[in-house]
């Protein structure tokens, strides 16, 4: 395999390394329900002027959100929600996990262009380790997120493009455009115009690019901070997360730069050490009559990486460093670009004088990162990613029940997903916003019987009980009634014995792809069955199946929706089964895929992790072939 086609092969196979990993964590944890800012920044200021036509919908879109123009991320969520018929935080976080594994598989370009050998398979290691695992999980979790990896990938994009391409070639223009676009996905995306002008300084100092090059990047790089300065904007209900001692603006700079460690102080300095070694090697002053040597744009471009960390950390730690505490979990993300850093400053200096000693401290530098990684991954998992799970269960649960009957009370404070239960009220009872809400919130329609055959199939209406003393009509005992649903099941006084049909009323055509029904019982099994028949002619359009039979429990079963009306027909013909059901809940198309990806994430991390064992194998066994 030539080697350009190896490096693409193991480049891909860290990008789905690095999604799976992220798909399967939110399949785990996450949920399709918009989440605190997404209620304002998505649907109050993006969707239902997008729905409603308002005419100042332009404004509404490069307006600020708290601190930041996040221009992109509202594009991306319009665009998912219109292509989408639905609003779905899951299909967000979906394609966010994809953003990301295009950033990490940028970051591995850049070093497999330039080294090879056992240290770049070290150095893909850390990348899918520091990238994959779900160490910013509030990142990976919240489908608001995306401007964390737009961020991230411009940024990254700025400095590595813009220092180093001819003004007005196309790898400048696209640093340009890099550059520019970072200013609308946080509030410091100016930063990484700031770093790149930096660069350029240097270079045009020590004579490595020309004076027209350098100032027209220069220029350009101004105008950039100048526009993120004057676009800035400051909100009175943060000023007390700004830091307001040195003191504590030291801690809370300490404190990201030993990430991943804690209360260990002296883990920024051995962290940081490769890239500092680089750093300071690289902006030493040229000796006199010393010509420019290959290896400096390498050192250079880690230069630029590590110190645009150094920035966002800086300006986090000022914006958000009251106490001089720890970074919360949605930074992380960028700490980790600071580790990705000096795994690249690592390998520029084993180019270098003395490979032994810094082979040495490589594998350092290797142990520490790891001993400070497995608290990190312990606590995430068993503690964060865990308390998430269970905040999105009860929060789904209370709006669930908020919307099958109106009564705010079922909004418990502080498991809703909105700072105050007035303002998620206000915009729950938006219709247009409503039309748009994902499968776990959305209430199906009410089911109106044609005609059943008297005992056959019984209606259970949950509503406004809780769980345990739910009524159980046509369930078996050991089934719970779904939750504040309404179902119709065919288990009665004789257990399963009792036999009938049952026939709703005509429905709509859905608007949506597919159809998602709770099941129970044995859909499927012998003489009995669950379909959906056209409105016209009575033929069967879909038969209703679960995965797995649910027995006493309920499942799930997905459907693709008909073209036209449509009614449903349940049968029970058998005197050993039983079957219940609740009404169809429209699913958009584009969320039924985003579903898929997740439910089967842990079979494409497998898939994934023995396709990079082999590329592994390959490259050992290349390594260890005689010549000749």
């Amino acid at each position: 395999m030539p080697s350009f086609l190896f490096r693409a092969a193991c480049g891909l196979c860290l990008f789905l390394v690095i999604v799976a990993a992220k798909w399967a964590t939110f399949d785990r944890f996450g949920s399709p329900m918009p989440d605190w800012d997404q209620w304002d920044a998505e649907a109050s200021a993006l969707l239902v002027p997008w729905l409603e036509g308002d005419p100042a919908f332009w404004g509404h879109l490069v307006a600020a959100h708290n601190e930041h123009r996040i221009v992109l991320t509202k594009l991306q969520a319009l665009a998912l929600t219109v292509a989408n018929g639905q609003w779905d935080a899951r299909l967000e976080a979906v394609v966010n996990a994809m953003l990301h594994g295009l950033v990490a598989w940028g970051l591995w370009g850049l070093a497999a262009r330039r080294w090879t050998g056992f240290p770049l398979a070290a150095f893909w290691v850390v990348l899918a380790v520091v990238t994959g695992l779900p160490l910013g999980w509030q990142n990976v979790l919240g489908g608001f997120h995306s401007q964390q990896y737009w961020l991230l990938g411009l940024s990254i994009a700025t400095v590595g493009l813009l220092p180093f391409a001819r003004a007005g070639s196309a790898r400048w223009w696209v640093g340009v455009g890099a550059a520019g676009l970072a200013l609308f996905s946080m509030g410091s995306g100016l930063l990484a115009a700031a770093a790149a002008s930096g660069l350029v300084a240097v270079r045009w100092a020590r004579r490595e690019t020309s004076a027209r090059d350098a100032l027209a990047t220069l220029a350009v790089a101004t105008v950039v901070v100048g526009a993120g300065w004057l676009l800035r904007v400051k909100v009175p209900w943060h000023e007390g997360m700004q830091v307001r001692t040195a003191a504590d603006f030291l801690s809370s700079l300490v404190h990201s730069l030993q990430w991943p460690w804690r209360e260990q102080d002296w883990a920024a300095v051995v962290l940081w050490l490769p890239w500092t070694l680089v750093a300071c090697g690289r902006l030493r002053p040229r000796a006199r009559g010393e010509a420019p040597h290959p290896r400096d744009d390498h050192a250079l471009l880690v230069t630029g990486i590590g110190g645009w960390v150094l920035l966002q950390v800086a300006a986090t730690a000022y914006a958000r460093g009251a106490g001089g505490g720890y970074p919360a979990s949605r930074y992380m993300d960028t700490l980790a670009v600071g580790v990705v850093a000096n795994a690249l400053a690592l390998l520029h200096l084993l180019g270098g004088a003395r490979p032994r000693l810094i082979r040495g401290l490589g594998v350092l530098w290797l142990a520490g990162l790891a001993a400070g990684l497995l608290p990190l991954v312990r606590d995430t998992f068993r503690s964060d990613l865990q308390d998430a799970r269970t905040y999105y269960r009860k929060a789904e649960g209370y709006v669930r029940r908020y919307l099958a009957t109106g009564d705010a009370g079922h909004l418990i404070p502080p498991d809703i997903p909105y700072p105050s239960v007035e303002g998620l009220v206000d915009r729950l009872t938006i219709p247009s916003l409503r039309e748009l809400l994902p499968v776990p919130l959305r209430t199906p329609p009410a089911l109106l019987p044609l005609a059943a055959e008297p005992g056959a199939f019984r209606l259970n209406d949950a509503r406004g009980w809780t769980t345990p003393d739910a009524p159980r009509h046509g369930l078996s005992p050991a089934t719970a009634a779904l939750d504040y649903g309404v179902t119709w099941g065919s288990h009665g006084p004789d257990g399963a014995a009792g036999r009938g049909a049952w026939r709703s009323a005509v429905l709509p055509g859905p608007a949506r792809r597919w159809l998602r029904f709770e099941t129970a019982g044995q859909p499927g099994a012998a003489g009995v069955a669950l379909e959906l028949r056209a409105a016209d002619d009575d033929r069967v359009l879909a038969r209703v199946v679960p995965s797995r039979e649910p027995g006493d429990t309920w499942r799930a079963a997905y459907v693709r929706a008909p073209a036209g009306p449509y009614r449903i027909v349940a049968r029970d013909d058998s005197a050993a089964h039983w079957l219940a059901f609740s009404g169809p809940v429209e699913m958009g198309g584009l969320s039924h895929a985003a579903w898929q990806a997740t439910k089967h994430a842990g079979t494409l991390l497998g898939i994934a992790l023995v396709l990079s064992l082999a590329l592994g194998l390959v490259a050992l066994g290349r390594r260890r072939r005689p010549a000749g």
